[in-house]
């Protein structure tokens, strides 16, 4: 995949989706040789994490921006097109929050599992 393509933004989230649900089943097949390689995949896991919750704010200045050109369709008065983009900015928060802390546990987890690596793949 190349992260230079011009693709849309919406089809590189569905790729990054289809690889993460690709490495579900790697994992569910038990295809981790070794616990360096189960480390390693923590430490890309965790990166991946902090990408999207670093991403959603970018989203939410996007949605507004749209707002403010005219580039939504409103229905309504724009007070109500505001209110629902205040909300999807708390819910974009709320999630943003949500990958910083499962960001900071893997790293956790990462961190006590290099304490094991070692020992367990013979190479103390």
């Amino acid at each position: 995949m190349d992260p230079v393509s011009a693709e849309p933004p919406y089809l590189l989230a569905a790729q990054a989706s289809s690889v993460v649900r690709h490495l579900y089943r790697r994992v569910q097949d038990d295809e981790l040789d070794s616990a360096a390689d189960l480390n390693r995949t923590l430490g890309a896991l965790r990166r991946l994490s902090d990408d999207l919750a670093h991403l959603l704010p970018g989203l939410q200045e996007q949605l507004e921006e749209r707002l403010l050109d005219g580039g939504l369709p409103s229905t309504g008065p724009s007070a109500e097109a505001w209110d629902t983009v205040a909300e999807v900015g708390l819910v974009l928060a709320r999630a943003r929050a949500a990958g910083l802390l499962m960001a900071q546990e893997l790293r956790a987890s990462q961190r006590l599992l290099g304490g094991l690596a070692a020992p367990l793949d013979g190479s103390a």
